[in-house]
């Protein structure tokens, strides 16, 4: 009976959820809404359409209803729009708010307190410290530690290497964790790093359970906690390395001025323990979960395209000369490595699926450039795919998808380059955009320099398909991906270290 009886509940909360966005529909719809896309899955919806190829997916789906329509996912509506122009206008609205979004997002990814980051005073002294420290000669200094630490850890790794022999590894998981600590030395000092490098359990295996446990959480996974018991023990392992900063150890003006004011008399009651240690991993987090995997397709683009690797090779000996003074992570030296950027932005606009994000706080209306509206309700979640923009004929040619690695160098009689979207727009940039970019250029530029690598497992017809498109992960969703399911060992690698003066 006691069988039956939870059988019948549970076909009763599957069917309510599976029904739930055609029941709000009939009693909260408000003028001019687009066109609703039902699943039938609860919940979900078409998460894993979304998770297996966004970019077709959000494509299709606007090819065949048109600049805006509405889908479910997480219980939550999606709103998508395609007119850039009419989206840019949207985000002077005082109706629409990324604020909400983000403390929204950011309670649900850390399962930390929604005090901790809701407070709107707090919140506005945050971005300001994070626009005024991550800017400048400030960063200046991250640049610098992040050029530091790649140093030494390539110079450690060398010095296993015995003369003339070579060694394996996977080139995402070397490079990831290469970057890594490179972020978290230019976040939280040498010391800190040094205590994470001789500290059990491995900091990287932390971190990739750390960003598990993130996507678990932003989509609010039942039950998580059980079915994925070791990877929320490990987060909040990972989470204890950031829960006591020792202040003034080096640490960057960043997190000495974050840390102070979670601990500040003002805002002290706000934060538990775990919510410090959160926030202040959070921050980690936001430097490298997505310029380490980006990085690992630039430089794996480069390595299948010879032409661009070439050129690339000689910019930095026109820039850097061996007779030069100059080192690569001065400001100037990195502004000028244009070659280098353009291959940058051009492998992040084939994988990554950038977009920018809007939540409504009340019911309004959005007027299109062509007089047209769109209705919004209030909590609707309102969506410019970056990504399909990157991949318009219009804007890139009949095969928008192939590798041009000097697409976004000004050329002579050329008025302008391509525009793309990589850190978000309007107001609410990603203030951390400068250092993003910067951090990629060191680490691609580094490992020209001073490393030779050969693909291991990879054959000429693997290549030839990766140049077509690369096997980008897009199930990670909160951050980019590297290679999706069955396809890593491809990117296994050998390499061998030159260039250094390894006294």
């Amino acid at each position: 009976m006691l069988s039956i009886l939870l059988a019948f509940i549970v076909i009763a909360l599957v069917t309510y959820l599976s029904l739930k966005p055609l029941i709000n529909n009939l009693f909260y719809s408000v003028p001019h809404e687009p066109e609703y896309i039902h699943s039938y899955i609860p919940y979900i919806g078409f998460g894993f359409e979304m998770f297996k190829d966004p970019i077709g997916f959000i494509g299709s789906l606007h090819a065949k209803y048109g600049k805006a329509f509405v889908i479910y996912l997480t219980s939550k509506r999606w709103v998508y729009l395609s007119d850039e122009q009419t989206y840019l206008k949207a985000l002077k609205s005082s109706d629409l708010s990324i604020d909400k979004f983000f403390m929204d997002f950011l309670a649900n990814a850390l399962d930390v307190s929604r005090q901790s980051v809701t407070d709107e005073g707090l919140h506005h002294i945050q971005m300001k410290q994070f626009h005024r420290y991550l800017a400048g000669d400030d960063l200046n200094i991250l640049n610098k530690r992040v050029y530091d630490s790649l140093i030494e850890s390539m110079k450690l790794d060398a010095k296993i290497i015995q003369d003339d022999q070579i060694k394996t590894a996977n080139l995402f998981d070397l490079f990831g964790e290469l970057l890594l600590y490179a972020g978290a030395e230019g976040l939280y000092g040498h010391s800190f790093v040094t205590e994470q490098r001789n500290t059990s359990p491995n900091f990287f295996k932390l971190f990739q359970e750390f960003e598990q446990a993130f996507k678990l959480s932003v989509f609010r996974i039942p039950f998580r906690s059980i079915l994925y018991k070791s990877t929320f023990q490990n987060r909040l392992e990972f989470v204890k390395r950031f829960s006591s900063l020792q202040l003034n150890n080096g640490e960057s003006k960043l997190i000495n001025s974050t840390e102070k004011l979670y601990r500040s008399d003002k805002y002290k009651h706000l934060f538990t323990q775990y919510d410090i240690g959160a926030l202040q991993a959070t921050a980690l987090f936001a430097g490298v979960a997505n310029t380490a995997p980006l990085s690992c397709w630039a430089v794996v683009d480069l390595l299948l395209h010879p032409e661009a690797l070439e050129a690339v090779k000689q910019e930095l000996k026109e820039k850097i000369p061996s007779s030069s003074s100059e080192l690569i992570y001065e400001k100037e030296t990195l502004a000028n490595l244009k070659i280098l950027e353009s291959c940058i932005h051009e492998s992040i606009r084939r994988v990554f699926n950038i977009i920018s994000v809007r939540e409504a706080i009340r019911n309004t209306t959005i007027e299109c450039f062509d007089k047209t509206k769109i209705g919004l309700r209030k909590g609707d979640v309102l969506i410019y795919s970056g990504f399909i923009k990157h991949f318009d004929p219009n804007l890139f040619g009949p095969n928008p998808y192939e590798y041009e690695y000097d697409r976004f160098v000004k050329k002579i009689n050329q008025p302008t380059v391509p525009s793309i979207m990589l850190f978000g727009c309007g107001t609410h940039m990603c203030p951390g955009r400068f250092w993003a970019i910067n951090e990629i250029k060191i680490l691609v530029a580094l490992i020209i320099q001073h490393m030779d690598i050969q693909f291991i497992n990879m054959t000429e017809k693997d290549k030839d398909e990766c140049r077509k498109k690369l096997p980008y992960d897009y199930s990670k969703f909160v951050a980019s991906g590297g290679p999706k399911k069955g396809y890593k060992h491809k990117f296994d690698i050998k390499y061998s270290y030159k260039n250094f003066d390894m006294e």
